[in-house]
């Protein structure tokens, strides 16, 4: 299988891949500052996440109205007009009603975590006779199991700022890979 790396390695001069880890790392850097400002402020990134989400719901919603009310003489035009319909209420509702909204979200996401945390449980357990590192697959469950958790049982009061926390710890992390994969680019030089 021939990885990002690899292929930068092979297709690329080496002052190509000097720029390209440059601008992985400059990305890093930058969802690393973002996602820590979001940590230390979650009850406003919450607020951002959740305003984002309703209008981007908003926005597909309407651009979906308008294209399957564009399609009427098609017979399915009906069903892409009350999905869409759908999608737009319901950005509207968490545009009008945002602590609603981040309320609902942050169950999508709780349950998300459970069960994300018990299927990642399961299937290191079934792989383990195959797979020599299962037990970071049950290491990743746990988190994500406790993770939900700890939103579940903080009820209502994690609310306001799960979201928030949660999506600046994935900011984090997501920077923080991209400088350690510029950095190994930068080394296999």
């Amino acid at each position: 299988m021939q990885t990002y790396l690899t292929s930068l390695k092979r297709s690329a001069r080496p002052d190509a891949v000097r720029t390209s880890s440059t601008h992985l790392r400059r990305i890093g850097v930058f969802l690393i500052a973002i996602g820590a400002l979001a940590t230390l402020l979650p009850h406003v990134a919450t607020i951002g996440a959740e305003l984002l989400v309703a209008w981007m719901l908003t926005l597909w919603g309407a651009v979906g109205l308008w294209f399957s009310w564009s399609i009427r003489p098609v017979p399915e035009w009906r069903l892409g007009f009350a999905a869409f319909g759908m999608f737009f209420v319901a950005g509207v509702a968490l545009v009008l009603f945002p602590v609603a909204g981040i309320a609902a979200l942050t169950v999508l996401m709780m349950l998300s975590f459970l069960v994300e945390g018990i299927v990642s449980i399961l299937f290191a357990l079934r792989s383990s006779d195959h797979v020599s590192n299962w037990g970071w697959l049950v290491f990743s469950g746990l988190c994500s199991f406790a993770a939900g958790l700890v939103i579940l049982f903080g009820w209502p009061w994690t609310a306001s700022w799960t979201l928030g926390l949660m999506m600046g710890l994935n900011l984090i992390s997501t920077g923080l890979s991209l400088v350690m994969l510029a950095n190994s680019a930068k080394l296999s030089d």
